[in-house]
């Protein structure tokens, strides 16, 4: 085993406490623990004398509770040793002698007989040890190796050693990991490999060429995507490196991508100090990953490209129409009193051809009338070949800001001898021999890309109707489009991405799905599919019954049936109006700097404890709390380091240091979930639920703005005028914002509904969630009903609700009820591709895909694909199931509508948090920067809702003791996510104590009559 000097340091000092700390139950927890069977009780009571049997009972009580042993003293145990007496020993005289060694051993040997549980012996260590090597493959991460082996041990019934010889172990084996990658990399790398990955630590004038690889692009333009396409060029000779050592080293995805982020993290002086093998590991993983991400890069770049030229095209030529018609329509009028000439009753017919001709020039000019009389013998306007046209002219925009990207990639086909990839490699060839396209003699490869219909807009044709040639501009964009329209539905795919691989390559192995889906535990895996399906179709057709009934006999109040017109009235639920409570409340407290609550609430909770710094492993540093403070402040408060140092007493250069070594989205998502875990812990909590057998939570996107543009950031005129922006969307659950990320405001939220749950890493789970209409798509019924989650979003449209009743079996068996489902699910297509969606299922499981990556790939597919057709299906069944339940219970509606009020209530809490520093913005310059920046800003609000929910929390254990039914009512109904009493600006002092706050004070002064 290591040393004490070498030990990792895996868990905070609250943390280790809430392991193995001596537990401090409350009332409802001695009740829980204390209470002992037959067989329990009469183990205790065979100890020899009183004092024993009562140390026996409560190392028995903690035992239940933490599977661990204590040393305690007798005054550390009082009121538990009090309960015991009372409830076991009728109040006997009871001396607090302590027990012997022998006594402490012996009942330790009784109790873990008597759960079947065994004591830490040095024989489990080498078990432990192949199990602590077989976590460290799936994640090096300290915290989670630890959480595996406490769950191996518990589920062996081992008693769990000291935090000592886990950290010694857990030490050990990442040590023991280092040295097999290292050996590994010694033997597989030669000189030139890594004289290749030294020079990325090579400054060149400004920028080593690591830092160069860092910079992220700002935008789509021609120049940036220069850069774009330079640096994978750059990265090729790595990549192909990478992409052969990598899977020999047999380290997992998550692994991999853990070594990435360290390679971004540390700085150039970092990495030349750390061993050469490990930074050779750091960075062919970041090469691996980068290259795959400027890959997606110049995706995303071409479907913006792809979409911008299409657009112009159709603009152009409608306008063109336009024009066309508003030139002719001051002829049609002379055309008409031309042509009246002809059944004009006033002109013989032995008049003149002269004079008629004459009439006809008085109404159009000779040279005119000829012009009109031409453009009349043509053919009509082809709108088709005027879109061409205009093809034609915006061919430089092609060839500038296509073609380089579609030459850059190199796109695969699940459909053997694809003709669109021939089509494509054919030109590749040829501008990669500076030839032209138009040059090309025909041949069958480009006859295969052009159907008959376009034949004459794309190929040049002879006389005799015969295909000569290629009218090469317009082609191109055929061909362009052709790929992207295929790549879109899955057809095409790119093997070197992150997010554009083939579908079925991602997916779990079908040799490897049955013991991923016996790990997880999931629900959907835990009956047979036809029982389940049984199960689900019976509850539906009893639904229909029932909401039938109802409905005719008038019991469904807020539901009104019009029997002359078919139709159905919904009267919605109308949510009351808190808004005057919470600013009555609210403004009955002190004002408090947002300074003083952070540093109260890290008293309270401890959240800094997660903000570690970023450092060679084993270095020691203890992180400045007021430095801390105001480097999340200036990234939440859109203030940034530069100003947050004009309006603070901490200078730019401390800001910028403890920025670049703490602030990461790991270590501010681990304190958001400190402060999480902390609001759960308060008396006030439960009473925010709406019902306490249920906890609901909450998601929704809200938009923010960025000050320097980023590839995920876009433009939206509505939220974001002219500037460009992101979406925050959050898991709100009892006004505690659980988790959090950004995604781009051009993706569609619903495709994150179950990422956001299924990523939540607080102890606060909710199993029903809830959401606007933006959270429905044709799939997430489905998909949190595998999961054990209840999706519950609040309907708008009833009309709409509606379309979409579904029954099982013969939709003619509901012929006679009011209202019809509009078509029967197929349950046999379910089962049939059961094995599919097991696939589906484990590869969300063990979240080797994102639900947002599943969605938009399934939904590539085609109608027919059995698959796609199969989980739809399934969807149609749990929503139909949900939308009856929701049409009969009111309750139902008004918990969604709630739950939903609530987030609305966190994003107004956001908002203003955000504009503390001007517009509703995020900082940063990169991707990576603004999600921080996001995270500071869901840190502040969470610091917030604690120290709200704290006050509240008092007042409520104030009034229960002496109860006033009125005001515990009052209290439960306000909202924690206020800021009324909070200061937001101002200059901040952290380097004073500030003002200390005390509850006791604040509630002391409430005057709630």
């Amino acid at each position: 085993m290591l040393t004490k000097s070498e030990r990792l340091n895996i868990l905070s000092s609250q943390e280790q406490f809430a392991l193995y700390g001596l537990p401090d139950f409350d009332d409802s927890q001695r009740m829980e623990y204390f209470i002992f069977t037959e067989q329990e009780l009469a183990r205790v009571l065979d100890q020899r004398s009183v004092h024993a049997q009562v140390y026996c009972a409560l190392q028995m009580g903690y035992f239940k509770a933490k599977q661990a042993f204590f040393q305690f003293s007798w005054d550390e145990v009082k009121d538990d040793c009090t309960f015991i007496l009372t409830r076991y020993f009728n109040d006997l005289a009871f001396l607090p002698i302590p027990i012997t060694k022998h006594e402490y051993y012996a009942q330790r040997a009784l109790i873990v007989d008597l759960f079947g549980y065994r004591l830490w012996a040095a024989d489990f260590l080498p078990a432990l040890v192949e199990r602590a090597t077989q976590v460290v493959s799936r994640d090096v991460t300290p915290s989670f190796i630890l959480v595996e082996l406490i769950a191996y041990l518990n589920d062996q019934k081992i008693v769990r050693p000291g935090y000592t010889t886990l950290q010694s172990l857990i030490s050990e084996t990442l040590s023991n990991e280092r040295k097999r990658l290292g050996v590994l990399l010694t033997e597989m790398l030669d000189d030139s490999a890594k004289t290749a990955l030294q020079q990325l630590l090579v400054r060149d004038d400004t920028l080593s060429g690591l830092a160069a690889l860092k910079q992220d692009a700002k935008h789509f333009g021609y120049r940036m995507m220069v850069l774009e396409r330079q640096k994978r060029t750059a990265l090729e000779p790595l990549y192909q490196l990478a992409k052969t050592l990598l899977p020999k080293l047999e380290i997992s995805q998550q692994n991999l991508n853990y070594y990435a982020s360290l390679a971004h993290f540390y700085t150039i002086y970092d990495l030349r100090r750390l061993k050469q093998e490990q930074t050779h590991l750091y960075l062919l993983c970041y090469v691996w990953l980068r290259y795959r991400q400027l890959t997606d890069n110049l995706v995303d770049a071409l479907g913006y490209r792809m979409k911008q030229l299409e657009d112009d095209t159709k603009l152009k030529a409608n306008k063109l129409i336009t024009q066309h018609l508003a030139n002719r329509q001051p002829e049609t009028s002379q055309i008409g009193r031309l042509l009246l000439i002809y059944v004009d009753e006033q002109v013989i017919d032995d008049t003149s051809f002269g004079e008629v001709r004459q009439q006809a020039f008085a109404i159009m000019p000779k040279d005119t009338l000829q012009i009109t009389g031409q453009r009349l013998c043509e053919k009509p306007l082809n709108k088709m070949e005027l879109r061409w046209q205009v093809v034609e002219q915006l061919s430089a925009h092609c060839r500038k800001h296509l073609r380089p990207l579609y030459c850059a990639l190199d796109f695969a086909s699940t459909v053997p001898d694809n003709p669109w990839l021939a089509a494509l490699t054919l030109m590749k060839g040829l501008f990669a021999k500076q030839q032209r396209l138009s040059q090309q003699p025909m041949n069958a490869c480009i006859e295969k890309t052009v159907s008959p219909r376009l034949r004459r807009y794309l190929l040049t044709i002879d006389a005799e109707g015969k295909a000569t040639g290629v009218q090469a501009d317009r082609y191109e964009f055929w061909i362009y489009r052709q790929i992207r329209k295929r790549f879109k539905s899955g057809e095409l795919y790119l093997t070197d991405s992150v997010q554009h691989q083939c579908f079925t390559h991602e997916l779990v192995s079908l040799e490897k799905m049955p013991a991923v889906l016996q790990q997880l535990d999931i629900p959907w895996v835990r009956q047979p599919i036809e029982a389940q399906l049984k199960v689900l179709s019976d509850e539906l057709h009893s639904l229909w019954l029932a909401f039938d009934s109802d409905l005719r006999q008038g019991k469904l109040k807020h539901l009104e049936y019009d029997s002359e017109l078919k139709t159905l009235t919904w009267h919605k639920y109308k949510a009351s109006n808190d808004k005057a409570l919470q600013e009555s409340f609210y403004s009955k407290l002190g004002f408090c700097n947002i300074a003083d609550v952070l540093r109260f609430v890290n008293e309270q909770c401890h959240f800094l404890s997660a903000m570690t710094p970023l450092q060679p492993r084993y270095a020691k540093q203890i992180a400045d709390k007021d430095s801390l403070f105001a480097v999340i402040m200036a990234q939440a408060m859109n203030y940034g380091n530069l100003k947050m140092a004009q309006t603070s007493d901490i200078p730019y250069h401390i800001l910028e240091t403890t920025h670049q070594q703490y602030l990461r989205r790991s270590t501010l998502k681990k304190a958001n979930d400190a402060i999480s875990n902390a609001i759960a812990d308060l008396s006030i909590f439960p009473h925010y639920s709406f019902d306490l057998g249920v906890l609901y939570g909450a998601v929704d996107g809200q938009k923010l703005g960025v000050e320097h543009p980023t590839i995920k950031a876009r433009h939206s005129r509505k939220h974001f005028g002219k500037g460009k922006g992101v979406v925050a969307y959050t898991m709100l659950c009892n006004h505690v914002p659980v988790n959090g990320g950004l995604i781009g405001a051009h993706e569609y939220e619903a495709h994150f509904v179950f990422d956001i749950w299924y990523q939540n890493t607080s102890d606060i789970v909710p199993m029903v969630i809830t959401g606007d209409m933006h959270s429905v798509n044709k799939a997430n019924f489905a998909i949190t009903h595998w999961f054990g989650l209840r999706f519950e979003p609040r309907f708008t449209n009833l009309e709409t609700q509606l379309k979409n009743l579904y029954c099982c079996g013969d939709p003619m068996k509901y012929e006679k009820c009011l209202i019809k489902p509009v078509g029967s699910i197929d349950l046999q297509a379910v089962q049939d591709e059961k094995s599919n969606i097991d696939q589906i299922v484990a590869t969300l499981g063990i979240k080797e895909m994102t639900q947002s990556t599943l969605i938009r790939k399934l939904c590539t597919y085609t109608q027919s694909n059995p698959t796609r057709s199969a989980v739809f299906e399934f969807d149609k069944l749990i929503r139909s199931i949900y939308t009856l339940r929701y049409l009969r219970d009111p309750q139902i509606e008004r918990n969604s509508h709630r739950s939903q009020n609530r987030i609305e209530s966190y994003h107004q809490l956001r908002a203003a948090i955000a504009q503390v520093g001007g517009k509703k913005e995020l900082t940063g310059r990169t991707d990576l920067d603004i999600e921080v920046s996001n995270e500071c800003g869901r840190l502040i609000a969470n610091a917030i809702i604690y120290y709200n929910s704290a006050i509240l929390s008092r007042i409520l254990d104030k009034y229960e003791a002496s109860p006033k039914l009125k005001i515990l009512a009052l209290i439960k109904k306000v909202s924690p996510a206020a800021w009324r009493n909070i200061h937001f600006n101002g200059h901040y002092a952290f380097r004073d104590s500030g003002q200390s706050i005390d509850l006791d004070a604040i509630v002391a002064k409430l005057e709630l009559e």
